[in-house]
């Protein structure tokens, strides 16, 4: 398969996922606004962000980015009924955060089975905090689809290899 069509059935379907699960545990309504790709380091993270790897032949590293008013809202959603004390409040936005991104995109892998026959495995969630930068030596590029909801908005990225992405953004060499 070319890695160009890897990667929009990869995001066709976490967005997908992601405004279902929304609007289904929530009754919150995304809508999907711009979208932008390049060098990692042009991604812009937001206010808390869950990141979760992808492996198999999708060999991507997802990320969810959240601003604050809306990761609040899933969070008082998650949790209203649990009393929870105040300082323990950011430990479960994070789980909050970890939660969502790992639901999504454990349903998302029923999606994508026909990308790899062998299986998509997914790590666990990753909470990184006041990360404004994703830095790694494996994956160079990106391609974000923001989502806005009456609440706040959210960024999904799906970032890879620059050969995973060459054909995306017409690079050569």
């Amino acid at each position: 398969m070319a890695e160009k069509q890897l990667i929009i059935e990869v995001m066709a379907s976490v967005t997908k996922r992601t405004s279902d699960y929304f609007k289904n545990e929530f009754g919150i309504i995304t809508t999907e606004n711009n979208s932008s790709g390049g060098e990692l380091d042009a991604l812009v993270l937001l206010d808390m962000t869950a990141v979760i790897i992808m492996g198999g032949k999708i060999n991507l590293l997802v990320v969810f980015s959240f601003e604050e008013p809306l990761i609040d809202a899933i969070y008082h959603e998650m949790t209203d009924e649990l009393g929870i004390k105040d300082d323990e409040v950011e430990k479960y936005r994070k789980a909050a955060a970890g939660d969502v991104i790992n639901t999504v995109l454990g349903h998302s892998t029923i999606d994508l089975l026909n990308l790899d026959k062998n299986g998509i495995s997914i790590t666990p969630p990753r909470i990184l905090n006041d990360v404004k930068i994703i830095q790694t030596m494996k994956y160079k590029m990106f391609y974000a689809q923001s989502l806005q909801t009456p609440l706040g908005g959210m960024t999904i990225g799906l970032v890879g290899s620059q050969k995973l992405f060459n054909e995306i953004f017409c690079i050569t060499g």
